[in-house]
């Protein structure tokens, strides 16, 4: 029996196809060939580089002075009732949804709210939206805001 032999020709990938040539620098979005960002050219010949809408705080004066104060609250988690390590979770109807940040419910942050396993609004997020409406979720948000509205008054 005669062993094995690769054809040589159209499948070595050494001589021809793609296996053997130089791949050309990533081209994504805002980015050049040299991987730099693209820069607009303003009037003047000034040069500036474009402000991507990720980077901007999304948050008016106004929701930031009532996420400052929902850092005072003594809240308990939403899910479980603890009282340690709260972080406070945007209730949204869809995840491309922008966050309103007076819509926000608190959650304990590793097990409820981020990473957990059993019950989690990121971690088993179909689970969490079985177990807890979003009318609920909204109407816990409320309360928190309505006491916000309350004391500035």
């Amino acid at each position: 029996m005669m062993p094995y032999k690769i054809p040589q020709g159209r499948l070595n990938p050494k001589k021809e196809g793609t296996f053997g040539k130089a791949k050309k620098p990533y081209k994504g979005k805002n980015k050049n060939r040299t991987g730099d960002k693209k820069e607009s050219y303003l009037s003047h010949g000034r040069i500036s580089a474009k402000v991507s809408s990720k980077n901007k705080s999304g948050a008016t004066t106004y929701e930031k002075e009532y996420l400052s104060f929902l850092k005072t609250l003594d809240a308990v988690c939403f899910a479980c009732g603890q009282q340690n390590g709260i972080e406070w979770h945007h209730v949204k109807r869809y995840s491309s949804d922008k966050k309103d940040h007076t819509s926000l419910i608190p959650l304990c942050g590793i097990e409820c709210h981020r990473i957990g396993t059993v019950l989690s609004a990121h971690g088993t997020p179909l689970k969490w939206r079985c177990t807890f409406s979003l009318e609920s979720q909204q109407e816990a948000a409320k309360v928190f805001y309505d006491e916000f509205v309350a004391q500035k008054l």
